[in-house]
């Protein structure tokens, strides 16, 4: 048992980065041969599977700040931390889609030349409307009377109240963040063999970006389009944060580690 875990170690630790970036071009590939249908239906899962790691952390910080009325909302995200990743499990084990998990395997397939960028494109409005419309559905029924109970109500409202009382530049940079934080974690996946691995590195990429508070567009819109009412803001206020958060999203995710990525595919390419 030893020897195989040994074994196992060492096929991860001796894969070069031209190696994940072929596996990512081949799935790049296959997913920007899809039709939008497809997308579309697997994007609103996405949403919705998301949602449900949106409603387990508000549980734990709704309760938090209803035990200890004096917490601050950073520990009660602290501890909200710990139950965010079921959504991202659901979303990625399940085989699902996140607007965000384009940012790194369709780009190396275009950037290889193997698919265009207008599909690219494409895929990227169609996952982003697809989650959009996930996070709604289960917004409108989160936010139906006796639903949730109120702790937890109280949880989505101290969130919504804190994220769109920040500056939008505040907001672009830590979307950037999450977007780059997002796109890290793709680029883990794809190098991972084992499940276990895989729940690790997605439980570790959950816990930092919402235990930051980080600016996830679509982790932003699973909570906000339930707390926005109650912390007495409108609904062009989240639409407004969102496409924000979308646009730091992008410049973190492709800007910051999918074009650096592949440069360092392209400079070992060259020394060997």
């Amino acid at each position: 048992m030893a020897s195989s875990v040994d074994e196992s170690n060492k096929d991860v630790l001796e894969q070069e980065p031209p190696e994940i970036a072929d596996r990512a071009s081949d799935v790049g590939r296959e997913r920007l041969s899809r039709g939008n249908l497809d997308t579309l239906l697997t994007a609103a899962i996405g949403g919705a599977e998301v949602s449900m790691g949106g409603l387990a952390s508000m549980a734990v910080v709704g309760s938090a700040l209803a035990a200890a009325p004096g917490l601050d909302l950073y520990p009660a995200l602290a501890l909200g931390g710990l139950a965010f990743p079921i959504g991202f499990l659901l979303v990625i084990l399940g085989r699902s889609e996140l607007f965000t998990e384009n940012f790194l395997i369709p780009v190396v397939a275009v950037f290889n030349r193997e698919r265009s960028l207008l599909s690219l494109v494409e895929l990227w409005g169609v996952s982003w409307f697809g989650n959009l419309a996930g996070c709604a559905a289960m917004a409108l029924l989160l936010s139906l009377p006796q639903a949730i109970g109120e702790p937890i109500l109280g949880g989505y409202r101290a969130y919504a109240e804190y994220k769109l009382a920040v500056p939008l530049p505040g907001v672009l940079a830590s979307a950037v963040l999450a977007g780059a934080v997002m796109t890290a974690l793709t680029w883990l996946l794809l190098a991972l063999p084992e499940a276990l691995g895989k729940m690790a590195a997605i439980f570790a990429a959950g816990y930092l970006l919402f235990a930051a508070n980080l600016s996830h567009s679509m982790v932003g819109a699973a909570v906000l389009l339930v707390g926005f009412g109650p912390a007495h803001h409108g609904l062009a206020d989240v639409l407004t944060w969102i496409l924000a958060a979308t646009a730091g999203n992008l410049v973190g995710g492709v800007g910051l580690v999918a074009l650096i990525r592949i440069a360092q595919v392209k400079a070992k390419q060259l020394a060997q």
